[in-house]
């Protein structure tokens, strides 16, 4: 009802957050295009799913394991044929190629806990080799605003929009590595 989001791609959510909120904030549109994807087409297998919380997040009923677990189970319905580990990182003994593990990770900042609260979810997701390479990581954000008994919902809604989003991306690529 209230609540405000804007969609873009990587800013420092301290200066964001820390501007006073405005009454409307308009709604971008990602733009998977200009996406930074190539590395993408080689992954098998996520070894990294996870959402960290900060901030506010667990007086306002979010949690950060709560989010893990939905986002693990989308990305696996979104993203079918490609497994996914559950652990905290690549193996030393991992028989697959760096390029070939991937990582979808999110960090949820929120602001406030009484009437109106803020929220910034940050989402970036690529192959190993990408984190090294600037640039070169999938990369989403959504700030937004609204009564504190709301933001918990629009945060789910928008961890899960931003898998949603990331599949859409990551099958694109690999149907244009396929038809190659």
């Amino acid at each position: 009802m209230w609540e405000r989001a804007i969609v873009m791609g990587t800013l420092s959510v301290l200066l964001l957050l820390g501007l006073e909120l405005l009454p409307a904030v308009p709604v971008l549109a990602a733009n998977p295009d200009s996406v930074p994807v190539v590395d993408m087409r080689h992954i098998k297998r996520f070894v990294v799913v996870e959402v960290q919380t900060q901030g506010t997040a667990e007086k306002l009923g979010i949690s950060g394991a709560e989010l893990t677990d939905v986002t693990r189970v989308t990305l696996l319905n979104k993203v079918p044929g490609i497994a996914l580990e559950v652990s905290s990182g690549v193996s030393t003994d991992a028989p697959e190629r760096l390029n070939q593990l991937g990582f979808f990770t999110c960090e949820v900042w929120t602001v406030g806990d009484q009437y109106i609260a803020a929220y910034h979810v940050d989402c970036n997701a690529g192959s190993y080799t990408a984190q090294k390479m600037p640039g070169s990581l999938w990369n989403q954000a959504i700030l937004g605003y609204g009564p504190k008994d709301e933001v918990s919902d629009a945060v789910r809604k928008g961890v899960r929009a931003m898998v949603e989003l990331f599949a859409t991306t990551f099958a694109g690529v690999r149907a244009d590595a396929g038809s190659r």
